[in-house]
């Protein structure tokens, strides 16, 4: 019993001591800030090569307005999922470095030893020419239409060496042309 009296006054006393404590020292606050994006929904986007290899070519038959070694690639669009957002539409967007060459856009990286040549970059399954309408950075290819839940798709592409007009190919140097495209899904 008396062991147990013991006890109880010095729990009492440790108590007593940490609201003391408590009492006489200032107050300290933190606070933890929350934060989330709930987003309409995302489909997965693939394609069927990583690398498109576009081959060596001599520099004689860069000339005007001709477009040459195009090679297909698909881009996959799949397992989307979301819901109908009013207002926007899913679509696949396109970036990449580049330039404007005497009317048409040019797809090449900072990295590229060749001068005055490029990647041109046509949307389609048939083989394009350099007539083409060429595909350019920001140019949105819809998934579904406004308001509406994103479907999947396969989007054919083609992708040749060009160096443009005769502005642009009487700039053309031998080297190296390298090209870097994104694909991306966004709402618009």
């Amino acid at each position: 019993m008396r062991l147990n009296r013991l006890c109880h006054r010095k729990a009492l006393f440790v108590t007593l001591a940490m609201v003391a404590g408590s009492l006489g020292s200032p107050a300290l606050a933190v606070t933890l800030n929350f934060s989330a994006t709930i987003l309409p929904g995302t489909c997965s986007l693939s394609l069927d090569k990583s690398v498109l290899p576009l081959d060596e070519m001599s520099q004689a038959r860069l000339r005007s307005g001709v477009l040459l070694n195009s090679q297909p690639f698909t881009l996959k669009v799949g397992n989307c999922d979301g819901v109908a957002t009013a207002g926007l539409q899913p679509v696949i967007t396109v970036s990449g470095e580049g330039m404007n060459q005497d009317g048409k856009w040019l797809f090449r990286s900072s990295d590229s030893s060749a001068g005055g040549s490029g990647v041109m970059l046509v949307q389609s399954a048939n083989m394009p020419n350099y007539n083409s309408t060429e595909v350019k950075p920001a140019d949105d290819y819809p998934l579904a239409g406004v308001g509406q839940i994103p479907v999947g798709k396969d989007l054919p592409f083609f992708a040749g060496i060009s160096c443009g007009g005769s502005t642009g190919c009487a700039t053309v140097k031998p080297g190296k042309v390298i090209a870097r495209i994104t694909f991306t899904f966004a709402y618009r």
